[in-house]
């Protein structure tokens, strides 16, 4: 079987909400191609709007994808997306399961309320990854992100549950509320990191932020050398290669039992 494929046509900036394509059920191509979708004032068939192929549904390639396809992946369950191009607003929005992957940068609130599954954007992720939905209090529930480059501001609110690995730098703001999980940030951090966080562990590069916690006295690395070894076999490279890091558990100022280790 080969993937259901859509090759986007459009080229206006008119946005369009892609968060159908999570729900769809059909038993031949035929019935996908003629998928009436709501674009601007107007309804087309989906045919009109992407080039369509494939007779596999729960595996979905996005091919010429832009920063207008907004919602891709929302509230996914037991589907694979892969997308070739950059996307818009609200990927893998209150995400079930399954898995993403965006060969490129992704925009604003992606992640919000994600439940489960996996997603891999192998570019830059805007403001809000990780944000508070409208309908829930937790940025992230649970599942698996890595993102290759940089994080804007303001993201991974509340998380608490799963696992987060990010290549590059992050804005400030992140971590906010922090309830429970492990975060790996390989670059730099920006200010108000983990502010009124309650637990979690945290990885960094970054030994700027560990001016406020307390440098532990004894350094058990059992879940320090099981967790590099999980990531890295996960993401199939050596991203945590550090055999000696700092440990810090809890800050200073404030009764956070948030445990650091500087890699």
């Amino acid at each position: 079987m080969k993937p259901l494929i859509l090759k986007c046509k459009i080229k206006g900036k008119q946005r369009l909400d892609m968060s159908w394509l999570s729900n769809i059920k059909a038993s031949k191509l035929s019935d996908i191609k003629n998928i009436l979708i709501s674009y601007g004032s107007k309804q087309y068939k989906l045919s009109t709007l992407f080039d369509v192929s494939g007779d596999n549904f729960e595996d979905i390639v996005i091919k010429n994808s832009h920063v207008h396809l907004d919602n891709i992946g929302s509230r996914l369950k037991d589907k694979k997306i892969t997308v070739h191009g950059n996307v818009g607003y609200g990927l893998a929005k209150g995400m079930i399961n399954g898995e993403i992957i965006v060969k490129g940068n992704v925009g604003k609130n992606a992640c919000s309320g994600m439940k489960g599954g996996s997603v891999h954007i192998l570019g830059n992720a805007d403001d809000g990854l990780c944000s508070l939905p409208t309908s829930m209090n937790e940025g992230l529930v649970d599942g698996f992100i890595y993102v290759k480059k940089n994080v804007g501001d303001n993201s991974i609110i509340r998380m608490r549950r799963g696992n987060i690995v990010i290549g590059g730098d992050i804005g400030s703001g992140s971590c906010l509320e922090l309830i429970s999980g492990s975060i790996v940030i390989l670059g730099k951090i920006g200010k108000n990191f983990c502010y009124k966080a309650r637990r979690g562990t945290i990885f960094t590069k970054d030994k700027s932020v560990s001016r406020e916690y307390i440098k532990a006295n004894e350094t058990d690395l059992t879940f320090f050398n099981f967790y590099k070894i999980k990531i890295n076999k996960m993401l199939k490279q050596n991203l945590i290669s550090s055999s000696k890091p700092l440990r810090y558990f809890g800050t200073k100022s404030e009764r956070k039992l948030v445990e650091l280790f500087v890699i």
